[in-house]
């Protein structure tokens, strides 16, 4: 089984007890980088992945496309969640690369915070709406 076949598995079929199974994924010295986080830390990962069970409803990922190198592939995501019984849905993108052992040692995801979740609070949703209405090309 390929490296990104064996961790999209994991991925997509994460829990709480699973997170255990990370260091078989990604290095010790791991880079990560999204729109909240910028860390190099399997530890600190691990914690991301933590704090979404503890404070999201039944969050999880479903990838869409995957483009594969010899050193580390681009994939495209759904992370499905829900928030006081809400669904929400965040489309994104991940760069990862390898390290010689075959494990992660650079994850960068790629999302819109402002269209994916921003937007999708009303107040900021019709704040939003104001500020392009006005500056937006007919």
């Amino acid at each position: 089984m390929s490296q990104l076949l064996h961790f999209t598995k994991w991925i997509e079929s994460l829990t709480p007890r699973t997170l255990s199974d990370i260091n078989k994924h990604y290095s010790k010295d791991v880079y990560f980088k999204d729109p909240f986080n910028e860390f190099t830390s399997i530890e600190r990962i691990t914690l991301v992945f933590s704090h979404m069970f503890e404070n999201l409803e039944k969050p999880h990922f479903v990838f869409i496309n995957t483009i594969e190198s010899g050193e580390g592939a681009f994939l495209t995501w759904d992370f499905i969640f829900a928030i006081k019984g809400k669904e929400m849905k965040i489309h994104g993108g991940s760069l990862l690369r390898w390290d010689t052992e075959g494990k992660i040692n650079y994850h960068r995801d790629y999302w819109d915070v402002g269209e994916e979740l921003l937007l999708k609070i009303p107040v900021v949703k019709s704040f939003y709406r104001l500020i392009y209405n006005r500056f937006k090309l007919t």
